[in-house]
């Protein structure tokens, strides 16, 4: 199932967004703050967190900020940051980037290691991503793998960590071509990425590094405009869609090779045995005739 049912995405969204409300609007300044902004942008509101978290948390405990510092032991912060994924100076209120931001540009190798490293970690835990694109792309525009894997359930609806991968400048050839191994290597590892365009706004705020990604992810979730992400190594076209072509084509020509490099490697096989490279070596053929 590829990251739940449309539904299900909608009532991830709903949960949190009256809690994201509260505290858009303030300045976080101090960890119990920072405690609760953590887990409300993973759609858990302040009296569901001992519901979710445990950690012998008591709803008493989270009431108000004053009630919950004394609780903020060194476990307790550190089961915290070990659910989300996020920085343990981030979450002391001493630090604006959440995340170690993963970077797998030219390294499709560490991609893979860092796949199987998660999921070989949580060999039973459901994980899948998104590959988030700008809406109209121009040749600098940023996209963003972002892998999201269930660490808890409220209900029946899942709390997920998340894990953003930046670096991808959607437009360049090069990028395009690694960014596209990585989406590969995900389907082959069964971490199906599903496709989602993006407006500026919500790419400027993923882009940011001191944002939580969990509220772009829900509402593109619920209802963002969807595409096949896997497409982009399986269709010539879909591949080189808003690549900057660059002077007398040499963007589009070398995307083709370098898609096919990388196929050769093994890095553009998705998993779903089809053989693709001939449309690819057709399409740059024909690219090559033009020039």
């Amino acid at each position: 199932m590829i990251f739940g049912e449309v539904n299900s995405a909608l009532a991830i969204f709903e949960r949190f967004t009256t809690a994201l409300k509260k505290w858009k609007a303030k300045p976080v300044t101090s960890v119990s703050q920072r405690f609760v902004e953590l887990f409300e942008a993973h759609g858990v509101q302040r009296n569901q967190i001992p519901r979710v978290f445990g950690n012998n948390l008591a709803l008493n405990d989270v009431v108000d900020d004053a009630s919950l510092l004394p609780k903020l032991t060194e476990p307790v912060l550190d089961a915290a940051c070990s659910l989300f994924g996020v920085r343990r100076e981030w979450l002391e209120a001493q630090g604006e980037e959440p995340y170690v931001h993963h970077q797998f540009y030219k390294s499709p190798q560490d991609f893979e290691l860092f796949i199987k490293e998660l999921k070989g970690a949580r060999p039973d835990t459901e994980m899948t991503g998104y590959l988030i694109v700008p809406t109209e792309a121009m040749p600098q525009d940023q996209a963003f793998l972002i892998l999201a894997e269930v660490v808890a359930t409220l209900g029946d609806e899942p709390i997920y960590r998340y894990h953003v991968c930046d670096t991808w400048t959607f437009g360049y050839w090069k990028s395009r071509a690694y960014l596209t191994a990585c989406v590969a290597i995900a389907w082959k590892n069964d971490v199906y990425v599903t496709g989602r365009y993006a407006d500026k706004r919500e790419l400027s705020t993923l882009a940011g590094g001191a944002n939580l990604p969990g509220p772009v992810v829900a509402r593109l979730a619920s209802c963002g405009r969807r595409w096949y992400a896997e497409d982009i190594a399986l269709q010539p076209d879909l591949y080189l869609r808003d690549v900057d072509p660059e002077q007398d084509g040499f963007g589009v020509t070398s995307a083709l090779s370098l898609w096919l490099m990388l196929d050769e490697e093994g890095w553009m096989d998705t998993g779903l045995k089809k053989n693709v490279r001939p449309a690819f070596e057709a399409k740059l053929g024909m690219c090559q005739a033009i020039e």
